[in-house]
């Protein structure tokens, strides 16, 4: 299931992703999969990427499993 998003709070969204229980893949502008859950290199990029972008991140979200694209959409509901 894909989601795109607008990342406010990119520290609770990690420890959201790292919750999850299968992968959470990030899907760039030119095509690239990458599994960013609990994958520390990846989301350290991530994080400086939205401290350079004035704390916001866009980003689209391809998750597997039906518990964790929940947990990933509570989330976002519950931070904006």
């Amino acid at each position: 299931m894909m989601l795109k998003l607008n990342i406010l709070n990119m520290v609770n969204f990690l420890k959201t992703v790292n919750e999850c229980g299968g992968p959470v893949v990030l899907v760039s502008p030119d095509g690239k999969h990458e599994d960013i859950n609990k994958q520390e290199s990846l989301q350290e990029r991530l994080l400086k990427n939205y401290k350079d972008n004035r704390r916001s991140l866009k980003m689209r979200i391809d998750i597997a499993e039906p518990a964790d694209y929940l947990k990933i959409v509570c989330y976002y509901a519950g931070d904006c």
